[in-house]
């Protein structure tokens, strides 16, 4: 009840839609109740004489309600004239009554929809923007499938069963109460009959709620498991074609997806059970209550028009205690999909937004003794300290797994060191805040991702401000692709498909280039900018950044030697470590591990 309380938490901003649909709820029940209250009167004229009821001075309070209520029906229908005239304000008066009842239970559903929206597009919303500010780790742990599987099923599922509840909680509960005084008044201990007979269904649903739990969190961890394999094989499905993997991604998308449907056919069979076995059980006290009451009414214990009522307001209670019974075993998929929400929504990004704002990079960024694990005991950079200098260029140089890109994340912010710190002027950079800090950063990397969009507002992406058109054509110049831009038939205007894929690699680079540029960072980041490219993309990009980094800030992280010869410092980097510093001449002359890869590269005997 704790996850079901905590979703009532996001009703508070919608609450007066809540108040109207309880309204509408409760004149819905009200009229309800009404409809088959009147069913005694009907009976009375059709098969007795009409007659005012008298309540004796030692009737209960509810026995006076009921009579004073009848009273007014029949004065209503017309005591004294004929039963046709009595039969026409009667059919009149039952006309309205319906009438209204659906009119109030329209507006209830409508209402109902309007909340229930609202209230997913608030978790949707809220669970996206929670994702978006997690640090880097969170991501990196993650199956992006079933991140996606999380905003997209399982706040489905918490919507149908918030439905499920609010229908069931703004009109069952006062129509449970409305027929029960009703049955009360007619014949307590025909209600006590009644409901002493159907109690078996209330454990029948309890034990049916446990199992239910457990056969919905198998769903939704099965629907996680095929998310994930439909978004990584639509996503990398240039690397199924080329290795003809189709039969096996199909064959393990549909393991996946028949694995959803046994564990959808298991849930459904024990949740069939609930109704099924509560109507059996409703019908057994309806037929003890028809055989009980009937004995009253040879013996003259009851009048049989009161017994006519009492069967139709115990069978119309059936179904309104039937829904809200059942809500535990009906809401258990959503409460599943709910505590997967509310275990992101609790989350805390592990590298915490500072509170200052980062002052203009006037002098250097300072890295001092920064150590680094992704998993405790690994560590993956150690004793990390170099500095850069406004308006200098650094490289990062060193095999795969080396830590440059870790070095390079750090700077950025997306991770925080495990030890030693980062100082931007003196400060250390975990004071600032992430929009403050990280508007110095233009970033390219090797895998450019550019969005279904037009080319204009992909270059505009890569800026926090108003960018103008001229801005755009500004950086596209610099970065070497307004040539090709131009050439397409609506030009800046042109859409480039789901991840540039209309692009060629060295274009889609180009336009990655213009993005950092575009919003005139302090400080460039090429992280392997060109690895991924053939020679000619590679030269038309090298020297889209050569015009870039003229006078600017850089960081320039590269296994190709020949795009970092004219670096400022090219610190090496091995296993964690910085083991060698210095400018490409200075590095050569040692002979150390960068002049070994010098030669390589470059075939030098």
């Amino acid at each position: 009840m704790k996850t079901f309380f905590r979703l009532l938490h996001f009703v508070q901003p919608y609450r007066w839609l809540v108040i109207w649909a309880l309204f509408f709820g409760a004149v819905f029940s009200a009229l309800s109740a009404l409809s088959i209250a009147i069913v005694q009167p009907i009976f009375q004229l059709l098969f007795d004489n009409v007659s005012l009821p008298v309540s004796s001075p030692d009737s209960g309070v509810l026995s006076r309600v009921k009579d004073s209520f009848y009273s007014s029906i029949i004065h209503f229908i017309g005591i004294g004239e004929t039963k046709s005239s009595a039969l026409i304000r009667l059919g009149v008066l039952i006309i309205f009554i319906f009438i209204l009842k659906n009119i109030s239970k329209y507006c209830c559903n409508i209402l109902t929809t309007l909340l229930n929206e609202n209230l997913i597009r608030s978790i949707r919303e809220r669970l996206f923007t929670k994702m978006l500010h997690f640090s880097m780790d969170f991501f990196t742990a993650q199956k992006g499938g079933h991140l996606v599987s999380i905003i997209t099923n399982d706040v489905a599922a918490v919507q149908g069963s918030v439905t499920a509840a609010t229908l069931a909680l703004a009109r069952e509960p006062l129509q449970i109460v409305l027929f029960l005084l009703m049955l009360v008044s007619l014949s307590p201990f025909l209600t006590l009959v009644a409901f002493g007979t159907s109690i078996c269904a209330l454990l029948l649903i309890r034990i049916a709620t446990k199992t239910l739990r457990r056969y919905a969190e198998r769903m939704q961890t099965v629907m996680s498991n095929f998310t994930s394999v439909l978004q990584e094989t639509l996503g990398g499905i240039r690397i199924v074609k080329a290795f003809s993997m189709e039969e096996r991604v199909i064959n393990l998308f549909t393991m996946q997806t028949r694995g959803y449907v046994r564990a959808a056919s298991k849930y459904q069979r024990v949740y069939d059970i609930v109704p099924a076995t509560s109507e059996i059980f409703a019908i057994i006290a309806l037929s003890v209550v028809l055989y009980v009451g009937g004995q009253q009414v040879f013996s003259g214990e009851m009048r049989s028009h009161e017994l006519i009522t009492f069967l139709f307001a115990l069978f119309s209670i059936m179904s309104p205690i039937t829904n809200v019974v059942s809500l535990p075993a009906q809401v258990q998929r959503g409460l599943v999909a709910a505590e997967t929400v509310f275990g992101i929504l609790d989350r805390e990004p592990t590298v915490e937004n500072g509170t200052q704002n980062a002052p203009n990079f006037e002098q250097e960024i300072r890295v001092d003794n920064v150590q680094f694990a992704y998993q405790k005991g690994r560590s993956v950079l150690s004793d990390i300290s170099f500095s850069i200098t406004k308006g200098r260029k650094i490289a990062l140089v060193g095999g795969s797994g080396s830590g440059k890109s870790t070095m390079c994340d750090l700077l950025i912010r997306l991770y925080d060191p495990s030890e030693g710190h980062i100082f931007l002027d003196g400060t250390d950079i975990r004071q600032f805040t992430f929009a403050s800090y990280r508007r110095f950063f233009g970033v390219v990397s090797q895998e450019s991702l550019l969005f279904n969009d037009t080319i204009a507002n992909n270059i505009r992406f890569g800026s926090m401000g108003v960018i103008t058109d001229s801005q755009v054509h500004q950086a596209a110049r610099i970065a070497n692709a307004s040539e090709f831009i131009e050439k397409l038939p609506d030009g800046y205007n042109t859409f480039i498909g789901d991840r540039g894929v209309l692009l060629s690699g060295g274009q889609k680079q180009r336009l990655a280039i213009a993005r950092a540029l575009v919003g005139n960072p302090a400080i460039l980041v090429f992280d392997e900018a060109t690895s991924a490219l053939d020679s000619e993309s590679e030269r038309f990009v090298q020297e889209a950044i050569n015009n870039v980094l003229e006078d600017r800030t850089a960081i320039i992280i590269a296994h190709r030697l020949s795009t970092i010869v004219s670096a400022d410092e090219i610190l090496v980097f091995n296993e964690g470590r910085i083991i060698e510093r210095g400018n490409h001449t200075e590095l050569l002359a040692k002979k150390g591990m960068y002049s070994r890869l010098y030669d390589i590269q470059f075939g030098t005997p």
